[in-house]
């Protein structure tokens, strides 16, 4: 857009300069209201997780924490299982080795791994069963992953019942 002025007998020709230099130096100040948190950190836009209510935590078995891995948000117990959702910020790489190593401390044992990069599954027994899975994925929010690990219930395996020999 050009403006022309005229000033003394002679006319000028300006363009809008002023505005978009004001424009350009007010860019900052609007931006900035738009960002919370700190700068480049990708989860200061994040709400923090809410952690589980005590009365669902002490479903949770014996020997099983996830204070490595993340905040534990849901417990239910349900028939003969127990499933437990999380959030967590670490790694998927790390995520699945840490949560190997918090199921193998309750008596469960690994039973595989499938990890694609974006999502992962990590597979359990206990004795002869298939005892359980975690399902770990991308979260809604950006550096967060979700985690839904389901486990039989360790009160609701049968115990193994021995064989008679014969001799």
């Amino acid at each position: 857009m050009t403006v022309v002025v005229e000033r003394g007998g002679c006319r000028h020709r300006l363009a809008l300069r002023a505005v978009a230099a004001i424009s350009v130096a007010a860019l900052p100040v609007i931006f900035a209201g738009c960002s919370t948190g700190s700068g480049g950190d990708a989860g200061a836009t994040c709400p923090t997780p809410s952690a589980a209510a005590p009365a669902e935590v002490a479903l949770i078995p014996a020997g099983l924490s996830f204070a490595k891995i993340g905040t534990v948000t849901q417990v239910l117990r349900t028939d003969a299982h127990i499933t437990m959702r999380a959030v967590t910020t670490k790694p998927l790489d790390e995520v699945t080795v840490l949560i190997q190593d918090a199921v193998t401390a309750a008596g469960y044992r690994p039973a595989g791994m499938d990890n694609e990069g974006f999502e992962a599954e990590v597979f359990f027994t206990s004795g002869s069963l298939a005892a359980g899975q975690a399902v770990v994925r991308r979260a809604t929010c950006e550096g967060q992953w979700d985690i839904d690990l389901t486990l039989v219930d360790p009160d609701a395996v049968p115990s193994p019942t021995t064989l008679p020999t014969t001799t």
